[in-house]
């Protein structure tokens, strides 16, 4: 006699719970993959006002690219060990949170070592 086996609901509802992990997996890769894209189309935005106000040539925005991306690649690994230390979602929302405070940093930082383009223009020869 073929028994039947019943499955009680709290138990089926649990089945959707890897499907829901997937999704917000899936989720954080697709923001951290936005985070970093939109750092690059910033960088590659601004390389026009950067050569304006060093005065640099090709040369110049290159090592501008190179800095940016080894800088990313160091920071990258720093974070894989953190997140390997702390844990990975406690260090990915460190990251998202940081990431939009970045540029304020940087421009604090620029306008503090060089001088604005307009004090250049106005500077003796």
């Amino acid at each position: 006699m073929p028994t039947t086996r019943t499955v009680s609901p709290t138990v089926a509802a649990g089945a959707d719970r890897p499907r829901a992990a997937a999704g917000r997996a899936l989720a954080a890769a697709v923001l951290g993959f936005f985070v970093i894209t939109l750092d690059a189309v910033i960088v590659n935005v601004a390389l026009p006002s950067i050569r304006h106000d060093a005065g640099g040539g090709i040369t110049g925005l290159q090592w501008v690219v190179d800095g940016y991306t080894l800088m990313f690649a160091a920071l990258l690994l720093s974070s894989g060990s953190l997140a390997d230390r702390v844990g990975a979602r406690r260090a990915f929302g460190v990251g998202v949170a940081v990431s939009p405070r970045r540029p304020a940093a940087w421009r604090r930082t620029w306008a503090r070592w060089w001088p604005p383009a307009s004090s250049r223009a106005r500077r003796p020869r």
